[in-house]
């Protein structure tokens, strides 16, 4: 199953949003990718989404496979459609 999401960091997909999604992804069981520009990338890898370089703006194909990808792909979505805002108490 796949999804679309916008990245909405100013700065484009940087080392602070990848660690967040890296650990967001992490969670999960299910192979994860995100496809940018004809590159794919596994959501569970820095370097892979350091080498996508997408920009503020992109429009990227998230996909996942296996018994939780729905989840996945709900709490991935989840951290670009909150701009990567981190609340703390």
């Amino acid at each position: 199953m796949s999804r679309e999401v916008l990245l909405k960091v100013p700065h484009g997909l940087h080392l602070s949003p990848i660690s967040q999604l890296v650990r967001c992804a992490s969670a999960f069981g299910s192979s994860i990718t995100l496809e940018f520009d004809g590159r794919t990338a596994d959501a569970k890898s820095v370097y892979d989404l350091m080498q996508l370089a997408a920009p503020y703006g992109a429009n990227l194909k998230v996909e996942a496979q296996g018994v939780d990808a729905e989840a996945a792909l709900s709490s991935i979505a989840q951290l670009f459609d909150g701009g990567f805002i981190v609340v703390t108490d």
